[in-house]
């Protein structure tokens, strides 16, 4: 989906939080537990273009996209300290519930370089080094993975925080009243500054003129030009961000078009005919562009389980010596020397939690 443009021409990763205490709370006599949810793809992707320099193994192996993920990674693991982890893929075979729906449904996109392409192949087997689960769900996107996570979370009450990085503004349909969303560039090298950089619900209005529960409403209205869908004619986000601001969603103003006495609906009468000639448009970019947040996830265990066991705790359950072994290994093996010292420094601040 369309990255968030903080300026015309420089895409943006998006962390999203979910706040679920107030952090100037403690919690007494219990660690905090927070949620870190990754989206790969879309990280990797903005890293590979972020760093020009050529990075290679010895074997030949192209690292550049890998080393950011990788960087970033470690960044997140010692600035935002989750407790539990997951590094989100995209679920083979397309997303075949939108595709139904929009057979053109991101047709327009190029295929990756066959240099990114090699480093996709090795997310799962880094990110397992450095004792983070990967999760997919074939036939589905990773921001459908991420929403049944991070709403799940957020249901059962069971994590302080719950993050997101990603630079897919979709998910900003996740964020609600206590939720933060925080931004960084795709060349960023450090989240050290993240707690300064939250993004919450009152910059999602400042951005996009709707509130988060009206993100879904408003790329149905305006659509969205990296995913090949068309918006509806007439309507662009100014105008659409006026509508929700009228009518609280897609749906009241689809019945107050068809609904209202002649020159009575808001804006302009030639606008509220256009929407009624193209409400079929609406309906389908409503369903192409909300977030499935009920799925079931692959090789994984059920969702009132998911995160009991150590499935998704960052460190795999292993001790903390182990988890710290182990990722050092991971680094020697695709040869971030300058990392592997990172880590070293890391290994004092205890950046793996005891299972």
């Amino acid at each position: 989906a369309k990255p968030f443009p903080v300026a015309t021409t420089l895409a943006t990763l998006l962390l999203a939080t979910a706040a679920l205490a107030s952090p100037e709370l403690e919690v007494p006599r219990r660690m905090q537990r927070r949620l870190l949810l990754i989206d790969s793809f879309s990280v990797v992707f903005q890293q590979y273009h972020a760093i020009k320099y050529p990075m290679s193994t010895k074997a030949g192996l192209p690292t550049n996209g890998l080393f950011g993920y990788c960087r970033l990674l470690m960044s997140a693991l010692e600035h935002i300290r989750p407790t539990h982890a997951a590094c989100v893929l995209e679920g083979g075979g397309g997303s075949v519930d939108r595709q139904k729906i929009l057979p053109t449904y991101k047709a327009n996109r190029a295929s990756p370089d066959d240099s990114l392409n090699r480093q996709f192949k090795h997310m799962v087997p880094l990110a397992e080094g450095l004792g983070i689960q990967s999760v997919s769900k074939r036939g589905h996107e990773a921001d459908d993975v991420i929403a049944t996570l991070a709403t799940l979370a957020a249901d059962t009450d069971t994590f302080d925080s719950i993050t997101i990085l990603t630079s897919d503004k979709d998910l900003m349909q996740l964020v609600s009243a206590s939720a933060r969303v925080r931004v960084c560039k795709p060349n960023i090298k450090s989240l050290k500054d993240i707690q300064t950089a939250a993004f919450g619900e009152q910059e999602v209005i400042a951005a996009l003129g709707v509130r988060p529960s009206q993100v879904a409403d408003y790329l149905a209205l305006v659509g969205d030009t990296s995913d090949n869908i068309p918006g509806v004619p007439s309507i662009g986000p100014k105008r659409a961000a006026k509508l929700l601001a009228e009518y609280p969603s897609l749906h009241d103003i689809l019945h107050a078009a068809e609904h209202t006495e002649p020159k009575a609906f808001a804006l302009s009468e030639s606008l509220r005919k256009k929407i009624v000639e193209h409400r079929d448009i609406a309906l389908r970019n409503m369903a192409l562009v909300a977030l499935h947040r009920d799925l079931s996830l692959d090789s994984m265990p059920p969702t009132t389980q998911l995160f009991d066991g150590p499935d998704l705790r960052v460190g795999l359950g292993r001790t903390k010596a182990d988890a710290e072994e182990r990722a050092l290994a991971a680094l020697e093996e695709y040869e971030f020397q300058k990392l592997a010292k990172s880590m070293e420094k890391l290994r004092a601040g205890g950046i793996y939690p005891d299972p």
